[in-house]
């Protein structure tokens, strides 16, 4: 049995990020930029309107006001999209929409709020304007030539706004990873199938693929596997054959029908390490095959889903050429003893709230490793250390936050905000 920081050492130094390839820009929401992008023009390309108004030489409305107005000629109309094919000349203006291009001679624009019509081609203006005044400048977002973005920056909406305004339909990226999941045990039935006597229906394939999406990796279904060698070696050689990773849950402990991880070494697969210093969790399985990584991961639920948020996670989005890996650390005040034996590092289950301008956590119950109520109540897991018998009430404890529960954690009145990776 070795310590958490050992395995999830040994997993990362054997997690291989996967190859880029080019997508269709709407498709690479999270996924981490594997090219340098370079702006092939300026933006904005022109000197445009900032606004809806009139583009003016600034000269013509010096002294200008509501008591002492000054009228200018129209000689065009200036839609976005039209390009002007007359020069502003002495006491002339265009009228002018946001993002036109400013016509030849103008050098700034008036607000439409800030003059008046006179008959059909005359205009009052009430105030004057500075040069350059509500015109956005050629180039003054990005110039032609500039690294607009680096290697192995995360891709958010503002990011592919940009490369969509550079022209760009697709994009070379780090690909999100197909990942099996098998869910293995006699006594496991299908959704719809009516309970009987012994039989418990397949929660952890939906709760690992509920992970696994929302790591931003995809989910390959191989179902359930009864305790046979035979469909159990069948459904992983489908995973090995068709996934970049797979996942089995159950049969990895040390029971007479326990047989996934010795069906694993039959079919040509590495065993790096067997059991893990940790509760829940302990009977993790971790290798490889085919420099594919596999994860032998235990049957109880909240055994899984601990496990994927500690070590499988973290692979998932090492292989998608993410530096940020792992979920976010917090302090927080206990409002109650946690408890546990010493040896094997403990994850409590807790709810996490703000109080009193600090963080405070209690425990969500029962803290059974079937027990899946304590996850659905929970937005953190309490870290009690291998060496520690007790944290008692009032004092710090590490708190990992559970992904899924961010938006609402953070949401919250007094909470940090997390910084973005990239």
């Amino acid at each position: 049995m070795i310590r958490v920081e050992e395995a999830i050492g040994i997993v990362l130094e054997n997690i291989k990020v996967l190859s880029p390839r080019k997508v269709f820009i709407l498709e690479v929401l999270g996924r981490v930029l594997a090219e340098d992008i370079y702006s092939p023009i300026d933006i904005p390309p022109w000197n445009n309107s900032a606004m809806d108004g009139y583009a003016v030489r600034a000269e013509d409305i010096v002294g200008a006001s509501r008591e002492n107005p000054i009228s200018l000629k129209i000689i065009e109309d200036l839609p976005a999209g039209k390009s002007p094919a007359k020069s502003i000349g002495q006491r002339e203006t265009a009228r002018i929409m946001t993002g036109a291009p400013i016509p030849e001679g103008a050098n700034a624009v008036l607000p439409v709020e800030e003059t008046q019509i006179v008959g059909t081609s005359d205009v009052l203006m009430f105030k004057p304007v500075k040069p350059g005044e509500n015109v956005r400048l050629a180039a003054e977002d990005v110039k032609q030539g500039e690294l607009v973005l680096k290697n192995n920056t995360v891709l958010w909406p503002p990011e592919i706004g940009m490369l969509a305004s550079l022209g760009n339909r697709e994009v070379k990226v780090i690909p999100s990873p197909l990942v099996a999941v098998l869910a293995t045990g006699d006594e496991l039935i299908a959704l719809d199938e009516a309970l009987s006597p012994g039989k418990i229906r397949n929660s952890n394939t939906y709760s690992l693929g509920a992970q696994i999406t929302q790591s931003g990796a995809q989910v390959y279904l191989l179902g359930t596997a009864g305790d046979t060698r035979e469909g159990i070696k069948e459904k992983i050689e489908e995973g090995f054959k068709e996934a970049d990773m797979v996942l089995t849950t159950g049969g990895v402990s040390v029971g007479e029908y326990d047989l996934v991880k010795e069906i694993f070494k039959e079919i040509g697969g590495e065993i790096k390490f067997w059991q893990v210093a940790m509760k829940p969790g302990k009977p993790l399985v971790f290798g490889l095959k085919q420099h594919k990584p596999y994860f032998g991961i235990p049957g109880n639920p909240v055994a899984a889903m601990v496990v994927f948020e500690e070590f499988v996670r973290p692979a998932i989005l090492k292989m998608m050429g993410h530096s940020n890996l792992f979920n976010p650390t917090i302090r927080a005040i206990l409002k109650e003893d946690l408890k546990q034996k010493p040896g094997r590092r403990h994850y409590v289950r807790v709810k996490v709230w703000r109080e009193d301008n600090r963080y405070v956590a209690s425990s969500t119950g029962d803290q059974g490793s079937a027990i899946l109520k304590s996850m659905v109540l929970a937005n953190g897991l309490a870290i009690i250390p291998e060496d520690c018998q007790i944290i008692r009430q009032g004092e710090e404890v590490a708190i990992k936050l559970l992904p899924w529960t961010l938006t609402a954690f953070y949401n919250r009145p007094g909470n940090a905000l997390l910084t973005r990776e990239g």
